[in-house]
C-alpha cells in the first residue's frame, strides 16, 4: 500500500511542471495519433502498389516495404505511445513528455518519412531507421530498472529484440546478410506478439475486473510459460528448425488457448472495449495454429503472419487505443458512435485476408481488396472519433 501511495507521490509531483502542448503530455498522444493516421496512408499506398503492380521504394520492395512499416511503423508506434504511459504508471517516474517526446516521435517519424522520399544514402537512412527502438529501450529500461521491477525486466529486453529484427533487415537491404529480411520480419512479428501477450496479461483481468466486476480464471503455470512458449517460438524460427517449429507452434496455441479460456465470460460480448481484446487474443491463438499446419504441409506462411498481423496486432492495438486515449483524457470507458463498427471493420479485414485464400487460391485478389479496404475504413472511423480526443486536453482539467 505504501509502494502505490509513493507512486502516487511521484507521478503528482512530476505533474507539477509548466503547461505542456496537449499532444506531448504523455507518450500515447502523439504516438496513438500518429499511428492512426499511418494506418490509413499505409494501406492506402499499399493498395495502390497491389492494384497497379507499380510502386515502392528506392530502398524497399513492395510487399517488404508494406510488411516493415506495419510492424516497425504502425505496430511499433502504438507500442511505443501505451509503454511510454504504462510504464510511467507502473513506476511513478515520469516518461518523456514535452521536447524530449518530440525528439523521440521524430525519431520515429523521419524514417516512414525518409523510406519514400530517399533523401539519405542507404546506409545512414538504415542507421536512423534502426534508431528508435533502441533508444525506446533505453528510456523504458532506465525508468523500470530504477525502480527495480523486475517482473517488468522483459518489456525494454522485448523492444530491444525488435530492434535487433529491424537490424536484420536492414543488413540483408545493405547486402550484408543475404536472405535475412525475410526471417527478420517473422521473428519481429513474433517478438510483437510476445509484447502483446505481456501486455494482455496486465490488462485484460483488470478491464474484466473493471468493466463486468469479476476477475478471470488464472493459472499460475500458464502465467509463467505465456511468455516463454512465444520465445521459442522465435526461436524456431531463427534456426529455421521445421520441427521444433511445428511443436512450439502447437504448444503456444494450446498454452495460449487454456490462457483465453480462463479470461472468458458471456458478459464480454456486451462490453466492446471487451471483446475487441478477446477477438484479437483469439486471432493470435489462429496464428499459432496456421502456422505450425503450414510448416507441416510446406505452405507459405503469408496466411499465419496476417492472422498475426491484421488479426492479432490490428484487433489488439485498437482496442488498446480506443480504451487507453478514453481512459488517460479522462473520458468514460465507453465506445464512442462508430467504434463499434471499426471493431468489426477490422475483424472482417482479418477474415478476408486469412480465410478467403485457403478457401481458394483464385479469391486472392478479393480477399486483398476486402481487408484493405475494410482497415482502411475502420481506422477512417477511429480517425474521425478520436483526432480531436488526443489533440485536447484532459476532459476533466487533471494534467497529463
Amino acid at each position: 500500500m505504501s509502494d502505490n501511495r509513493s507512486s502516487a507521490a511521484r507521478i503528482a509531483g512530476a505533474d507539477k511542471t509548466p503547461e505542456q502542448w496537449a499532444p506531448l503530455t504523455l507518450g500515447f498522444r502523439p504516438f496513438f495519433l500518429l499511428s492512426i493516421c499511418f494506418a490509413v496512408l499505409l494501406m492506402l499506398a499499399s493498395l495502390a502498389f497491389f492494384a497497379t503492380g507499380f510502386g515502392g521504394t528506392v530502398y524497399f520492395t513492395p510487399s517488404l516495404w508494406h510488411g516493415h512499416e506495419m510492424v516497425f511503423g504502425y505496430a511499433t508506434a502504438v507500442i511505443a505511445g501505451f509503454l511510454l504511459t504504462a510504464v510511467r504508471n507502473w513506476t511513478g517516474l515520469p516518461t518523456p513528455s514535452g521536447r524530449p517526446l518530440a525528439l523521440l516521435v521524430l525519431l520515429w517519424l523521419a524514417p516512414r518519412l525518409l523510406s519514400v522520399v530517399p533523401l539519405l544514402p542507404a546506409t545512414a537512412f538504415a542507421l536512423l531507421d534502426i534508431l528508435f527502438l533502441p533508444v525506446l529501450a533505453v528510456v523504458l529500461g532506465r525508468v523500470i530498472l530504477q525502480v527495480k521491477q523486475a517482473h517488468n525486466y522483459p518489456v525494454p529486453l522485448l523492444v530491444l529484440l525488435l530492434g535487433l529484427c529491424n537490424a536484420g533487415v536492414h543488413l540483408d537491404m545493405l547486402g550484408f546478410a543475404e536472405g535475412l529480411a525475410g526471417q527478420s520480419m517473422q521473428v519481429a512479428v513474433i517478438t510483437m506478439l510476445a509484447l502483446v501477450v505481456v501486455v494482455a496479461g496486465r490488462v485484460v483481468p483488470f478491464f474484466m475486473q473493471g468493466a463486468i466486476g469479476r476477475r478471470p480464471v488464472s493459472y499460475q503455470w500458464i502465467e509463467r510459460m505465456a511468455l516463454p512458449s512465444v520465445l521459442l517460438l522465435a526461436v524456431a524460427v531463427l534456426i529455421a528448425n521445421p520441427w521444433l517449429t511445428m511443436v512450439s507452434a502447437l504448444l503456444a496455441a494450446l498454452i495460449h488457448s487454456i490462457r483465453l479460456i480462463g479470461w472468458f465470460d458471456r458478459a464480454i460480448f456486451r462490453q466492446p472495449m471487451l471483446w475487441v481484446l478477446h477477438a484479437g487474443y483469439l486471432w493470435l491463438i489462429a496464428g499459432f495454429l496456421i502456422y505450425a499446419v503450414a510448416v507441416f504441409i510446406d505452405m507459405a506462411m503469408m496466411q499465419a503472419i496476417h492472422a498475426w498481423t491484421v488479426g492479432a496486432i490490428g484487433m489488439f492495438t485498437l482496442g488498446m487505443m480506443a480504451r487507453v486515449a478514453l481512459g488517460h483524457t479522462g473520458r468514460p470507458i465507453e465506445p464512442l458512435p462508430g467504434v463499434v463498427a471499426a471493431f468489426v471493420l477490422l475483424f472482417v479485414a482479418a477474415f478476408a485476408r486469412v480465410v478467403l485464400p485457403l478457401i481458394s487460391v483464385q479469391l486472392l485478389n478479393a480477399a486483398l481488396m476486402i481487408s484493405a479496404v475494410s482497415w482502411i475504413a475502420a481506422f477512417l472511423i477511429i480517425a474521425m472519433r478520436y483526432v480531436f480526443i488526443l489533440l485536447r486536453p484532459r476532459a476533466d482539467g487533471k494534467p497529463g
